[in-house]
């Protein structure tokens, strides 16, 4: 494997121009990268949540659990609030009532992009699994529209993001489509490959995570096949509520607890 320095290297030299559109014509949202700054911040504890995908249930518990440890706690989500599960609404409504931040994950954009294509075509006809988008308000539409790719919290020396990150490429030139759905980086040689490749995959290449080389330490989600992940600089946070996991969460400050809440059913069979 080509050593961590070289890919970096690699990747400095084979930057990509700067990416304007979505891959999949998506309304790119007014700030894809949110800074929240230490007056933002301020004491406030900050916890951070995996993937939701509809289990309202737990997510309610997980959100208690935090609070009676301390009251005043700010909440990022790493995406993927909804689909899938069995209380989709009712997380947004949830969501609505918290000091909250989240980033915008490839399940919210499944959303989007369906929900597109109905007003685009009336007639457009969504998968059953799918028909829960219509019961959407425009506040949750717009509150989906509006979601960042990434948030960066300076003053905590971390950032958060749903999928993953390519070492050495600005934010402002990764490619919104790997923010929301890489897992793997592959890396190939720089004179005849194109350097760090993002993959979806988990087969091919390495956990992307693990080569993130810091200074920022990065909250994510996504992969639920590996459950959670522990890097020296990057967190993975999706253990699999919606198959019958557990929803994680930690404070990403303070006293850097972690908690997780079992799954009260298995909504999703992970074998289908």
């Amino acid at each position: 494997m080509v050593s961590l320095v070289s890919v970096l290297f690699s990747a400095l030299f084979r930057q990509k121009p700067l990416v304007r559109r979505h891959a999949f014509n998506l309304c790119v949202p007014p700030t894809s990268h949110l800074v929240l700054d230490a007056d933002v911040i301020a004491s406030r504890p900050v916890f951070v949540v995996g993937d939701i995908h509809g289990c309202c249930d737990e997510l309610q518990e997980i959100v208690s659990e935090a609070q009676k440890e301390h009251g005043d706690t700010l909440f990022i989500f790493v995406g993927d609030m909804v689909n899938k599960g069995p209380k989709n609404v009712e997380v947004l409504d949830f969501i609505s009532t918290l000091k909250s931040y989240a980033v915008r994950g490839n399940h919210d954009e499944v959303v989007l992009r369906e929900l597109a294509e109905l007003k685009k075509d009336p007639s457009y006809e969504l998968r059953e699994k799918n028909k829960w988008m219509t019961s959407l308000r425009p506040e949750h539409v717009n509150y989906l529209n509006n979601l960042p790719y990434t948030i960066s919290l300076p003053s905590l020396n971390s950032l958060i993001v749903h999928a993953g990150l390519i070492p050495g490429i600005p934010l402002e030139q990764l490619d919104y489509n790997n923010m929301t759905n890489m897992r793997n980086i592959i890396t190939e040689d720089y004179f005849d490959g194109r350097g760090l490749v993002a993959s979806t995959g988990i087969k091919d290449g390495v956990p992307w995570a693990s080569l993130w080389p810091g200074p920022e330490h990065v909250y994510f989600g996504h992969d639920a096949r590996r459950k959670l992940q522990q890097y020296p600089h990057a967190t993975g946070l999706d253990t699999g509520c919606l198959y019958g996991g557990c929803l994680t969460g930690i404070f990403i400050n303070g006293c850097k607890k972690m908690i997780q809440i079992p799954a009260k059913n298995v909504y999703v069979d992970p074998n289908v």
